[in-house]
C-alpha cells in the first residue's frame, strides 16, 4: 500500500478552509485496474480524488462518502466511493471511450461524461444511519464544476474546486490532485479578495504537481497568507469485496435464479465492477448456496 499520496487540510487567515491533494499513485492504480483510455483516466481520476478530498472530513473510518456522475455521455456513469479514512475506490462504465482534445489541447472529460444528468453525493455517518442524498444538474461533466455547484445548490457552502489528472503519451498518470477552497462563516472581504486574486495561481495547481509538493505549492501561491496545517490523510485505492460478499448476492437472487444457474450454466461467474477481479462459483458451490437460499 503506497502511502505516496497526500490529502492536506489547512486554515488560511484563519478564514478559510483549503483542502489540497496530491493523488497520482491512487490515478495510476484506477487506470490500471479498468484499463481506462486517457479521457477515461482523467474523469476517473478526477472523481476519485474529488470523492477523497470531501470524504477526507468525516472523523470515522466508518464514515462514507458517495460521488455518482450521471450525464448521458459516452463513458457512462462514474461513480466513486470513499470512507473517513480515506479509503477509496470507484469505476466508469465504459473506460474504453477515446474522444478528440479539446481545442485547448486539454482531454474533454465533460464530453465524455455528458452533462445532460445530475450530480449525486450520499453522505452515511456509518452502518444502520440514514444516509443525506443531495443532487443537483450537471454544470459541464468536467466534475470539478459540478462538485463547486453541488456544494453551492445543496449544501449553500460556496467553493472553489480544482481537479486535474495528466496523462502522459505513454497513457500513464504522471500528475493528479485538486483542491477544495472554502471560506468559513464570517470570512473578511479583504480575505475572499485575496482570494478571488489568486483564481490564475489556482487553475495552474495540477501543472505544479509535476515538479512540487502540495505544501510547496500553497505556500507559493498563498505568499504572504498565514497557512496552518490542520490534517494530513494518505488516500488508497481500497476495494475491499470477498467471496463472501459475492455469496451473499447469489443468496439475496433466491433459490429459484440459483436453481436456473445449476441446471443451465453449472457454474456461475461473478466479476467486481471496482476492481474487476473474477470470482467462479462452481456446481458445489452454487449447490450450497441454494441449500442456504430460503
Amino acid at each position: 500500500m503506497d502511502l505516496a499520496d497526500t490529502i492536506r487540510r489547512y486554515l488560511l487567515n484563519k478564514e478559510v478552509v483549503i483542502c489540497a491533494a496530491d493523488t497520482k499513485e491512487l490515478v495510476n492504480h484506477a487506470r490500471t485496474l479498468h484499463q481506462t483510455f486517457p479521457v477515461c483516466t482523467a474523469a476517473l481520476g478526477r472523481t476519485l480524488t474529488g470523492a477523497a478530498m470531501m470524504a477526507s472530513t468525516g472523523k470515522e473510518k466508518e464514515a462514507l462518502l458517495t460521488l455518482n456522475l450521471k450525464g448521458g455521455g459516452p463513458a457512462g456513469t462514474v461513480l466513486a466511493t470513499a470512507n473517513g479514512a480515506c479509503e477509496v475506490k470507484g469505476y466508469i462504465e465504459n473506460p474504453y471511450v477515446n474522444l478528440p482534445a479539446r481545442a485547448d489541447g486539454k482531454l474533454d472529460v465533460g464530453g465524455a461524461i455528458g452533462k445532460d444528468g445530475y450530480i449525486t453525493v450520499i453522505r452515511e455517518a456509518g452502518p444502520g444511519t440514514e444516509p443525506y442524498i443531495g443532487q443537483t444538474p450537471l454544470v459541464s461533466g468536467e466534475v470539478a464544476e459540478d462538485i463547486a455547484m453541488y456544494y453551492l445548490q445543496s449544501e449553500q457552502h460556496p467553493s472553489i474546486v480544482y481537479l486535474s489528472v495528466w496523462v502522459d503519451i505513454d497513457t500513464t498518470v504522471i500528475a493528479a490532485g485538486g483542491l477544495i477552497i472554502s471560506p468559513l462563516p464570517g470570512a473578511s472581504e479583504e480575505t475572499l479578495s485575496f482570494i478571488e486574486s489568486k483564481v490564475f495561481e489556482i487553475g495552474n495547481y495540477g501543472l505544479m504537481l509535476l515538479t512540487m509538493e502540495p505544501d510547496t505549492i500553497l505556500k507559493k501561491i498563498f505568499a504572504g497568507a498565514e497557512l496552518e496545517l490542520m490534517e494530513e490523510k494518505h488516500p488508497v485505492y481500497h476495494c475491499g469485496c470477498s467471496e463472501e460478499r459475492f455469496e451473499r448476492g447469489i443468496i439475496a437472487l433466491g433459490r429459484k435464479e440459483i436453481q436456473e444457474m445449476i441446471e443451465e450454466d453449472g457454474q456461475a461467474e461473478a466479476v467486481c465492477r471496482f476492481c474487476n477481479k473474477k470470482y467462479l462459483f462452481d456446481r458445489a458451490h452454487l449447490q450450497r448456496l441454494l441449500d442456504e437460499a430460503k
